[in-house]
């Protein structure tokens, strides 16, 4: 990147920064007495505290390289803190000292107010959408729940030092000549993906964090929750076993990622794997490789999701996995639908859930995809990925709509028919009396 765009983004941080400078937080702040008679913030206290760990502490500090468990880390801000109180010699209760060492640690070392959220294995959805407004959705067939507390975060500033904090353990970071970042990270051994929008595309900076369990979710327990039948569920079994390809589709947070991670630890895939990913959402059977993409940072341009499709064909596995394909990135599965070789696909689509759209919206990308020979791109689709599972979010629970196979068309025309296979019945998902045209 030159430096007259480095300029623009550090002016667009200050243009922000002197935009909120002015806004006024509702909170009431707690005192304590120093011993001179001087009345302390606790909120005051900490910033000193933090501010002072990071002068002792950088990020070249052997120290704090050293400091490689939560203990050793506590340890190091324990002795910064008693340094610090001694300095502004203030008595503490033991309450105080621990909500003050707890803060401090949260932001040095973790993500503040959104700590406690992370840290519960219920949360899957964290929006921040400004200053003090923040949702939860608890459970992914789960409505977002506004957050009631005033005071999550000290200010704007806060928010944003907390979602930049995110991104740069994400390997990204907020840019003006980038607006949307899409990035992931791991806490607490959960896979979290970190969806960043800013100026000029919003008003202000706002995140959406999907949060993922730790294990992939079982087909039992999502028949469990309702999101499928026994029927469904045994078919995905069975397809999961197979050699074949197939697309998830569905729209935004309607359980896509989540219900591939369900189905690859079904297969017996493993060291023969690859991914692409955008975040690193899926959770690969044992032995598989990952390829995120990655961010331009500074002067680093980093990898495009295209670039790691072709990275990955480069590497000649037995399967791959994309997630996600997006209408935008038509140009990525280009060498895929012309991929001559024994390569199992399963993609994860970002679409409509509409079975009337499925068609042509999948077409439509085949036919982008390459526009020379989109006719053949679009067969190969077909060929590539003969079965299509669809899903919704529904406002009560995440639902399987249907399963579905592209089969030729009787008629022998060359066309390929979109043909449900397990459907809504009177009795919930039910087999049509469609029959199969690759066998499971």
């Amino acid at each position: 990147m030159q430096n007259s765009d480095q300029h623009d983004i550090d002016n667009n941080e200050i243009n922000l920064d002197r935009e909120h400078d002015n806004e006024v937080v509702e909170r009431t702040p707690q005192f304590v007495t120093s011993e001179r008679g001087r009345v302390v913030s606790i909120a005051g206290l900490t910033e000193r505290i933090i501010e002072e760990f990071h002068i002792e502490f950088d990020d070249d500090s052997l120290a704090l390289q050293e400091s490689d468990t939560q203990t050793k880390r506590r340890g190091l801000l324990r002795d910064v803190a008693d340094y610090v109180i001694g300095i502004e010699s203030v008595q503490l209760s033991l309450p105080d000292k621990a909500q003050i060492l707890q803060k401090a640690y949260s932001e040095i070392f973790g993500y503040g107010p959104l700590d406690a959220y992370f840290a519960d294995p219920a949360v899957t959805t964290i929006s921040l959408e400004n200053k003090q407004g923040i949702s939860v959705r608890f459970g992914p067939a789960s409505d977002l729940v506004v957050q009631e507390e005033k005071d999550l975060f000290d200010d704007w500033h806060h928010v944003r030092r907390t979602i930049k904090r995110l991104l740069k353990d994400a390997d990204a970071e907020i840019r003006s000549d980038i607006p949307i970042v899409e990035a992931g990270l791991t806490i607490n051994n959960r896979r979290v993906s970190v969806n960043v929008v800013s100026p000029p595309y919003s008003t202000d900076v706002m995140a959406d964090i999907r949060v993922h369990p730790a294990d992939p979710i079982q087909l039992d327990t999502w028949v469990q929750q309702g999101m499928m039948t026994d029927l469904a569920a045994d078919f995905l079994r069975r397809l999961a076993k197979s050699s074949y390809g197939f697309a998830i589709v569905g729209d935004t947070e309607s359980g896509k990622s989540t219900l591939m991670s369900s189905i690859l630890a079904e297969t017996s895939l493993g060291e023969g794997l690859r991914s692409v990913e955008w975040s690193g959402e899926l959770i690969l059977p044992n032995g598989a490789v990952a390829s995120k993409v990655q961010w331009p940072v500074g002067d680093d341009e980093g990898v495009t999701f295209s670039e790691r499709v072709m990275e990955v064909l480069d590497a000649q596995p037995a399967a791959i996995v994309l997630d996600e394909v997006r209408a935008d990135e038509a140009g990525a599965i280009a060498p895929l639908l012309a991929h001559q070789g024994q390569l199992r696909q399963m993609w994860v689509i970002r679409g409509a859930s509409e079975s009337k759209r499925i068609r042509s919206a999948i077409s439509m990308l085949a036919r982008r995809a390459d526009s020379d020979h989109s006719e053949s791109m679009v067969k190969n689709l077909y060929e590539k990925l003969p079965f299509v599972i669809v899903l919704k979010r529904r406002r009560d629970r995440l639902e399987l709509l249907e399963i579905a196979e592209w089969q030729p068309a009787e008629d022998g025309s060359g066309y390929y028919d979109y043909v449900p296979l397990i459907a809504k019945g009177w009795e919930g998902l039910e087999r049509t009396s469609n029959a199969l045209e690759h066998e499971l």
